[in-house]
């Protein structure tokens, strides 16, 4: 299975939300309300949204395997350290090395910029991306807990590791 990586343009936005809106409700109803997913998806992955990002100089990426997009993250540099935003990967492509190579590319983003460090936010509940993350050499740094409008909150552990 080859996986490749690929810089987001403007060409790739539907692309990458209707991925988005597949992986959403493939992986989250069991953690978040589906009014959430709906909100959070939105408000995080319209178009425009994509094309602000885009246009302020967040890092996106789309991973393919054997040619598919199953996958994609969004990351910037804020000080010293790395936000990964976003990082997705379809149900069927996990397990294959995809979000690995998706931090990688980050990572490799941060030292190039002069970061030590990259750093995300992970729903609690969602012991997959948990295991994954920890997998990947993350840790946890603290709990947080955001009111994101609406009556939603984001119930997060930040993790972080090396770049």
């Amino acid at each position: 299975m080859g996986v490749g990586i690929e810089r987001v343009g403007v060409e790739h936005i539907r692309l990458v939300a209707d991925l988005a809106r597949t992986i959403w409700f493939e992986h989250y109803p069991a953690i978040i309300s589906w009014s959430q997913i709906h909100y959070m998806l939105e408000a995080g992955y319209a178009a425009g949204v994509i094309a602000a990002e885009l246009e302020r100089g967040v890092q996106w990426r789309i991973a393919r395997v054997d040619g598919v997009v199953r996958g994609f993250a969004a990351w910037e540099a804020l000080g010293d350290r790395v936000k990964v935003h976003k990082l997705y990967v379809e149900r069927a492509a996990r397990g294959h090395g995809v979000g690995r190579h998706l931090v990688n590319a980050a990572a490799d983003d941060a030292r190039r910029l002069g970061a030590n460090a990259i750093y995300l936010a992970v729903n609690k509940r969602n012991d997959i991306a948990i295991r994954a993350y920890l997998s990947l050499g993350f840790a946890f740094r603290r709990a947080m807990r955001a009111d994101i409008g609406h009556g939603f909150v984001m119930d997060d552990y930040e993790m972080a590791r090396p770049a």
